[in-house]
């Protein structure tokens, strides 16, 4: 079994996954809004890239008030056309990511970045949502809890700290705990590029504390400050930005 996270619309990565007879399993975030690195992504495509490169320069000069500020002037400027470019825009990756993933065996979760709905429409016999489900494969019960942490950007896939929570309720008997985003622990949660913590669960900390699940994996954070932690018996690992990195995590090589 293979675990990835934030593909964000690297299709040439998806082709060179391995064929096995095994789930791919994809810990959210399948669209590309902004790549921090250069600016690629369905905001460049919408907005311009020197738009978009002041947007990043806001955002790692923590200066938020401004860069909200900033998304209100760009959405202003003819609403409709602008809404309507960037559905298209989302649709179009979601498309192009599924036509690959449909030669594999799939289960997903959504990320913040993700539109739930757009990618329930491509389920499939191969292809499967198993957000807040357990699931038993070969001998070892894997929890999957998917969604964004809110923030003030209140991206499509933000879901509550409630919500969230009563997710992982369900998932108490769980030996690995898969979600998008890393337990609220900050050397998991910072991003050495982008210059600040981002999101983290509190209730999965408190999870893991209680339950002891043997692994926690997750992405979200792209170039964390730490990729494992430890905590009490549980080790924390994100399985790595996937759009940059081509990175994937064999499930046999850490149990």
């Amino acid at each position: 079994m293979i675990f990835i996270s934030d593909v964000h619309h690297q299709l040439e990565f998806l082709k060179l996954l391995p064929k096995k007879n095994e789930p791919v399993v994809i810990l959210g975030d399948l669209i590309n809004w902004i790549d921090y690195r250069n600016g690629d992504g369905i905001a460049k495509e919408v907005f311009g890239l020197e738009n978009v490169q002041k947007l990043i320069n806001l955002r790692k000069e923590h200066r938020f008030e401004e860069r909200k500020d900033l998304w209100k002037s760009l959405y202003s400027n003819d609403p409709e056309v602008i809404m309507k470019n960037m559905r298209d825009a989302i649709e179009n990756q979601y498309e192009e990511v599924f036509k690959i993933l449909k030669k594999y065996h799939v289960w997903f979760i959504p990320g913040n970045v993700d539109d739930v709905e757009i990618m329930n429409s491509y389920t499939s016999s191969t292809i499967k949502n198993v957000d807040g489900l357990l699931i038993e494969h070969q001998g070892t019960k894997l929890g999957f809890a998917g969604g964004g942490v809110p923030t003030p950007i209140n991206a499509r896939g933000e879901i509550s700290e409630n919500e969230f929570s009563k997710k992982l309720n369900k998932l108490d008997k769980a030996e690995i705990i898969c979600t998008h985003a890393p337990p609220y622990i900050d050397e998991l949660m910072t991003d050495v590029v982008t210059n600040k913590i981002e999101q983290g669960w509190k209730s999965l900390l408190d999870f893991i504390k209680t339950n002891h699940p043997k692994f926690a994996l997750f992405g979200d954070v792209h170039q964390p400050k730490a990729s494992t932690w430890i905590v009490n018996n549980t080790k924390c690992i994100n399985t790595g930005y996937f759009r940059a990195t081509n990175q994937y995590l064999e499930l046999s090589s850490i149990i």
